[in-house]
């Protein structure tokens, strides 16, 4: 029963957190869109402007109909009434997530966190690791963009993906890889939420507080929140793929999963960049393909390249290896990666174990079973995971045999 409830719980928190991220990035996306298209108010001093407290019109087709949007100084004995707030969107997004965070990691110690080949960490300490650098992250980032280095923004820029990187690094020395895109993911999202409640809504509430005090239109308060919601938007796409990065396993179960996350955060910040771009780069479509194609090929490299064994090191069946490669390309690793058991069982030491099945008998994991539940998975499900497997029929029998050596070696 429990079991069940806490599925129905991560339905839908994953739902809301879903809804709520669309919601919260489609209104980063189309503000900055209306910002970039504003028609200017005529600076000509031969031309008179009608409206000086005008910085900018648009007109949108939509619905039938033709939206008119202005932006403008706000005149203190005229603050419009009703005025719409954004900011529940993205405090939702948080909320849902760690909601989520808490219901798939961290009521089992957060054991589904780690990979127990890299270490053999346990108790609390996978939360404390997750939780301190989802707040560390926040408030290292958030000191840096306080400093003067905010005004020099080819420093500080490179300083703030080394730091993501450095984070990645360190959690992959942990955590198993889909907790590590995950991991990231939540810090960069809980920085782009905090910016929300802490400088783009904080300021917010200053400019309209002078605006009541009676006091002129400040443009200081919105440039300040300008430059953290301008911070949200480039990583906008980085964390959308963060959020469905357990959908990539080949990704982030990869040997170097930290530089192919570096790729992948570079690229798709590089992509927004260039899309904004297009009211003056005349060439930002070829630029656009081209950052994606470079990227790709950059990845490709990243998982095709071997790693050096290490000095001393035992040599691998060849077995093994194939194996490796076919639960990635299988898709295996989305339910059953190692450390994580959400999905599928844990298949780390899964070999020679004694499972309980969902009729409640015993079953020893020897070979044939192996076999069995590659081919035909949904004869002997595991107790408490749904029938959900696809058969992998078309697999050879040396794939199976190589699938099968694989699985022995999880230790």
């Amino acid at each position: 029963m429990e079991s069940e409830i806490a599925g129905w719980l991560s339905v839908i928190f994953r739902l809301v957190h879903v809804i709520a991220g669309i919601m919260w990035i489609g209104n980063s996306i189309l503000f900055t869109w209306m910002e970039l298209n504003l028609i200017q108010p005529p600076d000509d001093k031969d031309e008179k402007n009608p409206n000086p407290d005008l910085l900018g019109h648009l007109d949108m087709l939509h619905g039938g109909g033709v939206f008119h949007l202005e932006k403008r100084i706000i005149n203190p004995q005229a603050i419009p009434v009703p005025l719409h707030w954004f900011m529940w969107q993205s405090y939702t997004t948080w909320i849902s997530g760690s909601l989520l965070l808490i219901s798939v990691f961290y009521l089992h110690g957060g054991s589904s966190l780690m990979d127990g080949t890299k270490s053999p960490l346990g108790g609390f300490y996978p939360i404390g690791l997750s939780v301190g650098g989802i707040i560390g992250g926040w408030l290292i980032y958030d000191a840096l963009w306080r400093t003067k280095l905010k005004e020099h923004k080819a420093i500080a820029v490179p300083l703030s993906l080394a730091l993501i990187l450095s984070a990645a690094w360190f959690y992959n020395q942990y955590f198993n890889g889909r907790a590590v895109y995950l991991q990231i993911g939540a810090m960069m999202g809980s920085c782009m939420t905090a910016n929300v409640f802490s400088h783009i809504i904080r300021n917010q509430k200053k400019f309209m507080a002078s605006l009541r005090a009676g006091l002129p239109h400040d443009p200081s308060y919105g440039k300040q929140a300008k430059l953290r919601s301008m911070h949200n938007h480039y990583i906008t796409f980085p964390v959308l793929f963060l959020m469905l990065s357990a959908h990539f396993p080949q990704l982030t179960s990869a040997t170097r999963n930290v530089p192919i996350l570096g790729v992948i955060i570079v690229s798709l910040v590089m992509v927004k960049y260039l899309m904004n771009s297009r009211y003056y780069f005349r060439q930002w479509l070829v630029a656009l393909f081209g950052t994606l194609i470079a990227a790709c090929a950059a990845i490709a490299c990243l998982l095709s390249t071997p790693t050096q064994p290490t000095p001393g090191a035992a040599r691998v069946d060849p077995a093994i290896q194939e194996g490796a490669k076919l639960f990635l390309s299988q898709g295996c690793a989305a339910c059953h990666q190692a450390g994580s058991a959400q999905l599928g069982p844990n298949l780390q030491g899964i070999f020679n174990s004694t499972q309980i099945l969902a009729d409640n008998s015993k079953i020893i994991v020897d070979e044939a079973y192996l076999r069995r539940s590659i081919k035909q998975p949904v004869l002997e499900i595991v107790k408490g995971y749904p029938p959900a497997m696809p058969p992998f029929a078309h697999l050879s029998e040396k794939q199976i045999e190589q699938l099968v050596a694989y699985l022995k070696s999880l230790k």
